[in-house]
């Protein structure tokens, strides 16, 4: 029993660090290979909705929001 906690405690840590590690290019596509999988899967809408689409956001950075160059003044939401 204990070698099997230490085994998954092990690969989530392994897991986990990858994640951390990995490029933000690498995680992106990754989330949105794991988005298109979900899509094909009703049952797994509000996960999507709820955890996945903030995270694919984050991701992707602010656009055009986030250059220096854009100078036009922000509009509150």
């Amino acid at each position: 029993m204990q070698q099997v906690l230490v085994a998954i405690i092990g690969i989530f840590a392994v897991a986990f660090a990858t994640w951390k590690l990995m490029p933000a290019r690498s995680r992106l596509r990754l989330l949105l290979a794991l988005d298109g999988w979900a899509a094909t899967r009703p049952g797994l809408a509000a996960w999507r909705m709820r955890s996945l689409k903030p995270r694919i956001t984050r991701a992707a950075g602010s656009g055009c929001d986030g250059c220096a160059a854009n100078d036009t003044p922000h509009r509150p939401r």
